[in-house]
């Protein structure tokens, strides 16, 4: 005789929490949204929205997203290729370039924002006393204060 999982068993709730953000993941959507032209990865994705808060050096990049150098490269190459950023001299520093967006990498950017910030439809089903109790689960789960931890 197989048991059931019992769903106080922290094993099975996180394989439940998989599935759901698995099931729910924007990556599909962006790719509808934005086209092949960004391709699978979520790199260039990440590089424009990073590139929405200001102008960035390869190495800032790189930085900021925790890729290695050459990939950051790879990255803002393609972007560029595809009209989405442009390299300017720094003006503070004239020996190393900066990475801007153009208008048509914002225009990537906010649609990504959109589907990125738009939550599931299966949220809305939950009651908001469901939903509130949700937030408050994952706000205990997300502190820095969690007893035990």
């Amino acid at each position: 005789m197989t048991s059931s999982p019992r769903p106080e068993n922290p094993e099975h709730v996180w394989a439940l929490m998989q599935t759901f953000v698995e099931a729910n993941a924007p990556r599909t959507k962006l790719r509808q949204q934005l086209g092949m032209t960004l391709g699978t990865g979520r790199g260039k994705v990440k590089t424009l929205i990073q590139l929405a808060e200001r102008p960035l050096s390869l190495g800032e990049i790189a930085d900021a997203l925790q890729f290695d150098r050459p990939y950051a490269t790879v990255i803002v190459n393609q972007l560029e290729a595809h009209g989405m950023v442009e390299r300017t001299l720094d003006p503070l520093d004239r020996r190393r370039k900066l990475v801007s967006l153009t208008r048509a990498g914002a225009g990537v950017v906010a649609t990504a924002r959109r589907v990125i910030n738009t939550p599931p439809a299966a949220l809305g089903l939950l009651s908001p006393d469901e939903l509130a109790q949700l937030a408050a689960i994952f706000t205990r789960l997300t502190s820095e204060h969690v007893p035990g931890a």
